[in-house]
């Protein structure tokens, strides 16, 4: 991560999601206005270049046939993981749920758009303290109010553990929660990721988690299978190769985990479960990667 800046990802998706709302068709599978505002790019045209840029990028190590699949993909899946997290939120606020924690929040605009919710729902943005720092100094220049019910956890994972950031915000961790954790755990160790998980395990019965993740290519049938290896060898938005993946998950052997971790129940979407539920009938070619799972999963059960 650039010192003083957000990560490259965290860039690339707040690009995405703009690109989105600007030049894809409708109906749009989800809705940002700040997106292009928090992109770090100041204008249409710059973000057309930034992101054609990085498609020349990936072309040079493939073909452009597989690198336009990729730069939809990437498109559709930064776009439908947002959706699908905040479709599940609505959701758990309709059950009741009073706290959301975004883990590595990013440029998530969630908290600026959904005023609606100031009332009842309590925000926490989870981040390092550069990430954070830059996207406020961010919102200023945009003229974005901070709600009331935002608290920002600037959180250096090498000094303090999640549970020590929360609490030092004012997370209770006695009452339930929603955690979204998207486009994370695949720079993680599988320790990091269950550690995590074993956290909001712990927590109040009704806390519900939404997490994205990545299988290998092996389990991809032959056509996709360039997609994938040009997404583990993707560049960032400077050209230069970005972080490294560092777990990758078999679904069936995911969720056997996931549930032995205290969750009850977990529900698994794959890529042609979101597809057809969020792509089907669309015209510009938007599809999901053919490795990106979500899945949902729920501590206990409550009515």
């Amino acid at each position: 991560m650039e010192e003083g800046r957000p990560s490259a990802t965290a860039m690339t998706a707040a690009r995405q999601r703009a690109a989105h709302m600007l030049w894809d068709d409708a109906p749009k599978m989800f809705e940002d206005p700040l997106a292009l505002g928090l992109s770090g790019v100041e204008s249409e045209s710059a973000l057309q270049a930034t992101l054609r840029a990085m498609q020349a990028a990936h072309a040079r190590r493939s073909t452009p046939e597989v690198a336009e699949m990729n730069y939809r993909c990437a498109r559709a899946s930064m776009v439908v993981r947002q959706r699908y997290a905040e479709d599940a939120l609505d959701e758990a606020v309709k059950r009741g749920l009073g706290q959301y924690v975004i883990l590595g929040a990013g440029l998530d605009s969630f908290a600026y758009r959904r005023l609606d919710l100031t009332a009842v729902l309590r925000v926490f943005e989870v981040d390092h303290p550069a990430t954070q720092q830059w996207k406020r100094a961010r919102l200023r220049d945009l003229h974005v109010t901070l709600p009331k019910n935002l608290t920002f956890i600037p959180l250096d994972f090498e000094q303090h553990t999640l549970a020590d950031g929360l609490r030092a915000g004012g997370h209770r961790p006695d009452l339930p929660t929603f955690f979204s954790w998207l486009g994370v755990t695949h720079y993680l160790t599988e320790e990091a990721v269950f550690k995590t998980l074993r956290y909001v395990a712990s927590l109040a019965a009704g806390s519900e988690i939404v997490f994205q993740y990545f299988t290998s290519e092996a389990l991809c049938n032959d056509e996709d299978r360039p997609i994938v290896t040009l997404w583990k060898a993707r560049m960032s938005a400077q050209g230069e190769p970005a972080e490294p993946v560092l777990s990758l998950f078999e679904p069936t052997i995911l969720a056997t985990r996931v549930l032995e971790l205290g969750f009850t129940p977990v529900w698994d979407v794959g890529p042609g479960e979101a597809d057809a539920r969020y792509c089907a009938g669309r015209t510009d070619g938007l599809r999901l990667y053919p490795h990106m799972h979500l899945m949902k999963a729920r501590v206990g059960s409550i009515a």
